[in-house]
Parts: C-alpha cells; sequence; structure tokens
C-alpha cells in the first residue's frame, strides 16, 4: 500500500501521471489493500488516484487547459456508452431473467432488485478502465516506450523469480504476488510443475509474454544501438519465459501473432512497394529456411500439446464456463446478464454472457475505433502489435475486460494519444500554441538513409 501511494505521488508532482499508471501495472499480482480475501490491484489503486486528479481539476480549473473533449478522444464514446449498457443489464436482468443462473464460483441466482459485490466491482473496474485512457491520451507526455514500463519490469521480475526457482538467486517470494484474493497455480495436474512468473498462474505470464515478445520485436526494428539490443533481449526473454510457463495459451496465442507478422509482412511487400535491403534479405531467407526445415517437428510439437490440452480436465472447466456462458446468452435473448454475473473462460464468452450483443458490438467498435486509425501513425505499430497480442490472449484464456496487468487500457490510450497528436497537426501544424514535435536526430537520419538507399535503387 505504502508502494502504491508512493507512485499516486510520484504520478501528481511529476505531472506525467502516465508513467505512474504503467508502474501500477507492474505487479498484476498484487494488492494495494486488501480486507479478508477482497483486494484492490495495485493498477485500479494508481488509476483510483488518477480518477481523483481528474476531478480535482473538473471543479478546481474547469478541467486542464487545452485538453482535448472526452468526446474527441478516439473510442472513449463508445467505451462510456458500453459502460452505460452495463449499468443498465445489471440493474435491469434480475427483473427480466429472475431465477436465471450466474456463470461464477459459486453459482447463484439473478433475484429481482439484488445487485451482488462482483456486479458492482466490475462495473467500478470498467469506469475505472476508462478513466486510465483518458488520462493516458491526454498526457503531454505520453510516448509509445511507455508501455515498456510495465511489460520490461514485470518480465525482468518474473526472469528473477526464475533464476530464484532454478539456480538459488534471492527473491523476496509474496512482495510483487501478494493479493489474497487470488489462486496461485504452480502445477498441473499430477503435481508437474509450471511456472508463472509473478502472475497467479501460467496462462497470465504467457499472456503478458506474448505481449512483450510482440512489443520488443516490433521496437527492435524501429530502433538502433543499445536500444535495439535492449528490445531485442525483451522480445528474446519473454518467448523464454512464455515457453517455460508450459501454456497452450502461450503456443496458440504466439503461432496466431506469428501468422498475423507473415501476413502483414507479406501484404507490405506487395501492395506498399517495402524496400529490404540486402542484409535484411539474407536474414529473412534464413528465417524462412530454418522454418522449413524446422516445420515438421514444430508442428508435431504443436499437435501433440493441443491434443494434450484437449484431454485435459483444465480444457473441460474452461469449455465448460464457456459453454455455460453462452447459455446464458442465449437465456438472456442476447441481452445479457451483467457484468460480474458472469466470469468465461475466454473474454469473447464473458462479454456475450455478460453484456449481450449490444456490448460487445460496443466494445470491438471502440478498439476499431483506436487501432485503424492508429495502423498510420509511424512509430506506434509496437503498441499495435502489444495489443493485438493481449487481445489474442484474452480471446482465448482471459476472462476479465479489466484485467490489472493493465496492456489492454494503456495501450487504447497510447494509441489514442497519437491519434489526437496526428490530428491537431494536419489541422494546425504550425500552430504556436501547439507547435509539431521536433524530429530526432536519429529519426533525421534514419529518414535520410532510406531516401539514399532508394536512390540508390533507383540507379542500379
Amino acid at each position: 500500500m505504502l508502494t502504491t501511494v508512493a507512485v499516486v505521488a510520484y504520478g501528481i508532482l511529476s505531472r506525467r501521471y502516465e508513467r505512474a499508471l504503467a508502474l501500477g501495472a507492474v505487479t498484476p499480482a498484487g494488492a494495494a489493500i486488501a480486507v479478508g480475501t477482497e483486494a484492490l490491484p495495485t493498477f485500479y489503486a494508481v488509476a483510483l488516484g488518477g480518477l481523483g486528479l481528474l476531478v480535482w481539476q473538473w471543479f478546481a480549473r474547469g478541467g486542464r487547459p487545452g485538453a482535448p473533449p472526452l468526446s474527441a478522444i478516439p473510442g472513449v464514446s463508445l467505451l462510456l456508452a458500453l459502460l452505460g449498457w452495463a449499468i443498465v443489464v445489471v440493474l435491469l436482468a434480475p427483473l427480466a431473467f429472475p431465477g436465471m443462473t450466474t456463470v461464477t464460483d459459486p453459482v447463484a441466482r439473478l433475484v429481482p432488485g439484488s445487485i451482488s459485490t462482483s456486479n458492482i466491482a466490475q462495473l467500478l473496474y470498467l469506469g475505472l478502465s476508462i478513466t486510465i485512457v483518458v488520462i493516458v491520451a491526454r498526457s503531454t507526455t505520453t510516448a509509445p516506450t511507455l508501455l515498456a514500463i510495465p511489460l520490461g519490469i514485470g518480465i525482468a521480475l518474473s526472469l528473477w523469480r526464475y533464476l530464484s526457482l532454478r539456480a538459488g538467486v534471492p527473491f523476496p517470494d509474496g512482495v510483487f504476488d501478494n493479493s489474497p484474493g487470488l489462486v496461485y497455480i504452480e502445477q498441473a495436474a499430477g503435481g508437474v510443475p509450471r511456472f508463472r512468473g509473478i502472475h497467479s498462474e501460467p496462462s497470465g505470464l504467457a499472456v503478458t509474454a506474448m505481449a512483450a515478445a510482440a512489443y520488443g520485436f516490433s521496437f527492435a526494428a524501429h530502433v538502433r544501438g543499445w536500444r535495439r539490443v535492449g528490445f531485442l533481449a525483451l522480445g528474446v526473454v519473454a518467448v523464454f519465459l512464455g515457453i517455460e510457463s508450459t501454456s497452450t495459451t502461450f503456443l496458440v496465442g504466439g503461432a496466431m501473432l506469428v501468422a498475423f507478422a507473415g501476413a502483414f509482412l507479406l501484404w507490405r511487400l506487395v501492395r506498399l512497394h517495402l524496400v529490404v535491403t540486402r542484409g535484411a534479405a539474407v536474414v529473412a531467407l534464413a528465417v524462412v529456411a530454418l522454418v522449413i526445415v524446422l516445420l515438421p517437428s514444430l508442428l508435431g510439437q504443436f499437435t501433440a500439446e493441443v491434443d494434450a490440452k484437449l484431454d485435459s480436465a483444465s480444457f473441460t472447466e474452461r469449455s465448460s464456463s464457456d459453454a455455460r456462458s453462452f447459455e446464458a446468452f442465449i437465456g438472456s435473448w442476447g441481452v445479457g446478464i451483467g457484468l460480474g454475473s458472469v466470469r468465461a473462460s475466454s473474454l469473447f464468452f464473458t462479454l456475450l454472457g455478460a453484456v449481450g450483443v449490444v456490448g460487445i458490438i460496443l466494445f470491438v467498435t471502440a478498439v476499431l475505433s483506436v487501432i485503424l486509425p492508429a495502423l498510420r501513425l509511424s512509430g506506434h505499430s509496437p503498441v499495435v502489435w502489444a495489443l493485438l497480442a493481449a487481445l489474442l490472449g484474452k480471446a482465448i484464456a482471459s476472462p476479465d475486460l479489466s484485467g490489472p496487468s493493465g496492456v489492454l487500457w494503456l495501450s487504447l490510450g497510447i494509441l489514442a494519444h497519437g491519434i489526437l497528436v496526428a490530428r491537431r497537426d494536419a489541422t494546425d501544424p504550425g500552430g504556436a500554441e501547439h507547435p509539431p514535435p521536433r524530429r530526432s536526430l536519429e529519426a533525421i537520419a534514419r529518414a535520410t538513409r532510406r531516401r539514399l538507399r532508394r536512390e540508390a535503387d533507383a540507379k542500379l
């Protein structure tokens, strides 16, 4: 709790509250405060401080001067509509579908006029998540490198714990993963050990590792020198820890990410006439040759792991919760029975059973309204890949819309900020109040090298 208070104070005093939010997301299994078995995650405790800061700014100064209105921030209006719809469903579902069983543990029944603490908690978490997007999007110091704080430090802490278990390196157990409201899973059926890092279970580490690997490898392609080495190291360590988690989520999600990356590169080569250097071409051909040689073995291992997962008790439990969520969706005529009343294995089925067709359309539209314009932003592709990895992980094996890892909501805020800056520069590129950002020497050097390379290729 003291650490979280210090992070909140740092964000307020430094006027860079987006960094405080990123620091709060470092410990997804950490609790800022606990009452019995109920705990407030560090990420949302910092977000609560940010909400207080926004309210103070609104009443004391009429909002921060120059800050864009909520309606101008991409995706926020749709997310607010989702929150409003979720509140309506929570209030009306017990009246419309009395006696319907919830998809929770333990199972309960909808009672007219009764709202559970889980309903209230999930609505509050969704409201705080939207607050996070607003704070990050409005901050003048937000940058794509912000996501390196939770992903880089989080992966480093998980690696530290791995070295502690394997090599006896001292590690403060129970400091970064101290939430009493979580069940900590570190072995499979039959007592087979598994690795969860500083997360509550291996699938949580798998989702973070996917996002970190996508973010690290993508950023390494945009920078040079020691920064490239650092981001490559983040990607390599993330892949290593994802494999060590023995989570099928990492295996399936990673395969989908690789397929998306291959399709994206092929599209750029065909449609955008991408210029490829000789060194990059050699590396690409070497990777293709290596994949062709290892493909039979990799395919065999992949199918064996998936088959083993399909025969496991874990898969039976997860698919059962998804099926019951779909039954709640059908039984409520596509309306849903409320956030907090449904917790499936997949976020897709959670939304389907909780907020129905309207809710899932609002969420998907909100995400697309941020991702699609962000595809045209220079330097933001690593955040797009991290967001895609987080969404894939949630669709496979993460049920919560408001997870404490923070990658989803921080990524949406970063991309929304980039869109706002691009729109501002397009409408007022030379304005004195909002001058365009100065290009760094590194960016100028990269542009010069690309121009010289194109001129050389044209002469050849």
